[in-house]
């Protein structure tokens, strides 16, 4: 039995853009329970990445993928629709956490152990990747928006 990684991702672009991919992710559960079979739009190359129990929760499609995440896929859909977005992903078992930052076609992810005993409030890297985050929910949303 394959490791599951939980996946978060908040597609960022214009409010009829980000609806639509929100869609696609509504028919990708939809198909896949239809069919019993993995479904990926025809868009997508990755060939991995296969997504299951997508659910939409103020904004984030939150979902399960094998092993790791699917950066990879996201970025194809956001290039597709022309947005940005912001992820994050656990994968309990290896005890792996990440964050990923994709804007202007640029992917930024950072990988940690969340089982290293370190205070991850003094991370460098993660307080920047946070303070990036940040900066760009304001590019879209405005000032004081909350994720």
């Amino acid at each position: 039995m394959a490791n599951y990684c939980s996946n978060s991702v908040l597609f960022l672009g214009d409010a009829a853009t980000v609806k639509a991919i929100h869609e696609l992710f509504v028919q990708i559960e939809s198909e896949q329970q239809r069919t019993r079979q993995y479904y990926l739009p025809e868009f997508v190359t990755a060939d991995r990445g296969h997504m299951i129990d997508i659910s939409l929760y103020q904004d984030k499609l939150r979902y399960e993928t094998r092993w790791s995440p699917n950066l990879d896929l996201l970025v194809q859909i956001a290039d597709h629709y022309g947005v940005d977005f912001i992820a994050s992903f656990h994968e309990m078992v290896n005890g792996l956490y990440g964050e990923a930052l994709y804007q202007g076609r640029e992917l930024k992810s950072l990988y940690l152990l969340a089982w290293a005993e370190e205070d991850l409030s003094d991370d460098a890297e993660l307080s920047a990747m946070r303070d990036e985050q940040r900066l760009l929910i304001e590019k879209h949303a405005g000032p004081g928006y909350q994720r």
